[in-house]
């Protein structure tokens, strides 16, 4: 059975390795493997912490007969200051930035959990009021934590702006 729970801070352990300390979206200094290590895990939690405290639920953690599967991460983007290093285009002050939204397992990958991981995401902002929703997706490649572009694009998301291989998109809700 699969299901999508939103990850509360009291639930942070759930989170499936290695998102739960992953930092490549929280930090802006030069990122290498030191910065996706499990010592890393406090400083995510506190992480997490402030953006539940500002924005409000941020992640969602999906489970596949009880294991978990995938990640999901979002809020405004001035919560993830490596966003600034992308050509593309900065994503937009009114909208909340996906910044994850992985499926760990890679077994489980190609079954629709990412589109009802998507879905859930959206019908969770939509019920909060946001309008819009951007995301750097990627385009020659389904290995990338943000997710494929054609997993967007099947969701109605447009392409912003194409410069590179990170094209940002972004869907009106």
């Amino acid at each position: 059975m699969f299901k999508i729970e939103t990850t509360a801070e009291k639930d942070f352990r759930n989170i499936p390795s290695p998102c739960r300390y992953c930092l490549y979206w929280q930090t802006s200094d030069e990122y290498d493997q030191k910065r996706l290590k499990p010592e890393n895990e406090t400083e995510k939690q506190e992480w997490v912490r402030k953006v539940i405290a500002e924005f409000g639920p941020s992640i969602q953690t999906s489970y596949l007969d009880g294991e978990p599967i995938g990640f999901v991460q979002y809020a405004p983007a001035r919560f993830f200051p490596r966003t600034k290093e992308y050509v593309s285009e900065q994503p937009s002050e009114d909208a909340v930035f996906i910044a994850c939204l992985y499926i760990v397992k890679k077994e489980a990958r190609g079954n629709g959990f990412g589109s009802k991981m998507l879905e859930q995401l959206l019908a969770d902002l939509r019920k909060r009021g946001y309008k819009t929703v951007e995301t750097f997706a990627r385009k020659s490649s389904a290995e990338n934590p943000s997710g494929p572009l054609r997993l967007y694009v099947k969701h109605d998301f447009k392409v912003k702006n194409e410069e590179d291989d990170f094209p940002l998109v972004r869907l009106e809700l």
